[in-house]
């Protein structure tokens, strides 16, 4: 958002958090200005859709009409979308591994490194739907100081 607003001139966001901000953007005609300048060696990890270890799992197709919490709602949908599958997102800022065992939600769709948290919750990750990593990114107008351009290499 600060680099599309023209705020800030750099930056490092996750690319999932970029894609996301895209996707909403898109939605309400937003502005979608920016330029990756590198994909950075941290922050990997996949947003998964992820079930309790009792459900039955047998493709993506076994959660329509399902409800699914996530804090991605929009690379959800994508998602969804082009497999032509009904969902109901459920939209959760953090903690989002819990709205199973609390009865909010089926099944989830989250971030995932080791899927240590989610083993922790009587979850199992059964798809990845997008992979993330840290990316350097900037203004797509910004013409850049010898100093920011050095900090960008």
């Amino acid at each position: 958002g600060l680099i599309m607003d023209g705020i800030v001139e750099l930056g490092i966001i996750g690319s999932n958090v970029l894609e996301e901000t895209c996707l909403t953007r898109a939605l309400v005609h937003g502005s979608i200005s920016y330029k990756v300048l590198q994909h950075l060696d941290f922050g990997v990890c996949r947003l998964s859709l992820s079930v309790p270890f009792d459900k039955e799992y047998s493709g993506t197709s076994c959660l329509k009409n399902a409800r699914i919490a996530t804090s991605y709602p929009n690379l959800l949908k994508r998602y969804f979308d082009e497999k032509n599958i009904p969902f109901k997102p459920f939209v959760l800022n953090g903690s989002v591994e819990v709205a199973h065992n609390s009865g909010l939600a089926d099944a989830i769709c989250d971030l995932v490194s080791t899927g240590a948290t989610l083993e922790a919750n009587g979850l199992r990750e059964v798809e990845t739907i997008y992979h993330s990593r840290a990316c350097l990114i900037s203004r797509e107008d910004q013409h850049m100081t010898i100093d920011k351009k050095r900090l960008s290499e």
